[in-house]
């Protein structure tokens, strides 16, 4: 009977697709280990998704079409990866889940682990072993609420682990390519403006700057998910925390006014984040666990002043990101 693990580091975040594919591409030397996770989210494009829906749920987070946006993602770092996906109570979904069980093995084998949904909870994961003898794959899961392992899953489980949402989601890398980081950054540029700049789609959720008023009416309305929106500001806080970090990777190599003007912005609005979450909504180091306390009522005229303030912050970040493109063209 065969079997295998792969040794492969896999660190906690909030976007736990992003640090699960990176691990994964990490490990298996497509993507630089000199390179930042910071990188990693602003080239790909998911620190420029910015969305909620009417009363701030968690659901738009990780509710989009992970076919789709997650090539795009791969794409803008040369990264082509082989995907399994089977909705539940489809009628191929035991085909899928046979297919996946071989490729994830396969992948195994070739030293390439898989990036998979719903490990420990409604977040992604990473699948790093399997032995055939037991039928189980060893997985990695990231926010666990109450422990640091994770059980291992029978191949007849797999995408069956999270019961409020059985999604059978596999993500292995087949192979990548040599990408221009130069053009990476400007297009990473593009995308921030974008995503602020987009509006509402047919579901009705919103993007863009208008995410600020969103969140604000919720809380006059006194509609506001309290869980959905501690996990969202955490989400929002690690993405734009990581363009910062990014842009400040970026004046290192390229020193530029323009650059450092954005720069200064983008610090405030960072600053802002920091303050709303830690402060006000009191995070710390109990990470996933405090968002399951409701958020004080009290705090609601400072949060509706915070979400003013963002506003108008991500409303000059996008001015001066449209100097530093000028600049460079």
């Amino acid at each position: 009977m065969a079997k295998k693990k792969l040794d492969i580091e896999v660190f906690s975040a909030w976007n736990t697709y992003a640090i699960s594919m990176m691990s994964v591409l990490e490990h298996c030397g497509m993507w630089n280990k000199e390179d930042t996770f910071q990188k990693f989210l602003s080239v790909t494009g998911i620190a420029s998704r910015f969305c909620v829906d009417a009363n701030c749920s968690s659901l738009p987070v990780t509710d989009y079409d992970w076919m789709e946006d997650h090539a795009c993602f791969m794409e803008r770092i040369g990264v082509r990866t082989k995907k399994y996906y089977a909705a539940p109570g489809a009628e191929e979904y035991s085909a899928v889940q046979e297919e996946a069980v071989v490729a994830i093995k396969e992948g195994i084998e070739a030293g390439r682990a898989c990036v998979t949904w719903g490990i420990d909870t409604g977040e992604f994961g990473v699948i790093y072993g399997y032995d055939d003898e037991d039928k189980v794959f060893f997985p990695k899961g990231i926010g666990s609420r109450n422990t640091n392992t994770s059980m291992p899953v029978l191949y007849s489980n797999l995408g069956k682990t999270f019961e409020w949402a059985p999604v059978l989601y596999c993500e292995i890398p087949e192979e990548v390519r040599e990408v221009d980081w130069n053009q990476a950054y400007e297009e990473a540029l593009h995308l921030y403006i974008e995503g602020m700049q987009t509006s509402r789609d047919d579901s009705g959720r919103t993007y863009g700057f208008g995410v600020y008023d969103v969140i604000a009416d919720a809380v006059r309305e006194d509609r506001l998910d309290s869980f959905g929106f501690k996990y969202c500001i955490g989400i929002f806080y690690e993405r734009k925390d990581a363009l910062l970090l990014y842009l400040e990777e970026i004046q290192k190599e390229q020193q530029s006014g323009a650059l450092a003007q954005l720069i200064d912005s983008f610090r405030t609005t960072v600053d802002l984040y920091r303050r709303l979450m830690f402060e006000i909504l009191g995070g710390g180091t109990e990470g996933w666990n405090t968002l399951f306390e409701p958020v004080d009522k009290q705090c609601y005229p400072e949060i509706i002043k915070i979400m003013q303030e963002l506003k108008a912050s991500e409303e000059k970040n996008v001015e001066f990101t449209k100097c530093v493109i000028e600049k460079m063209i």
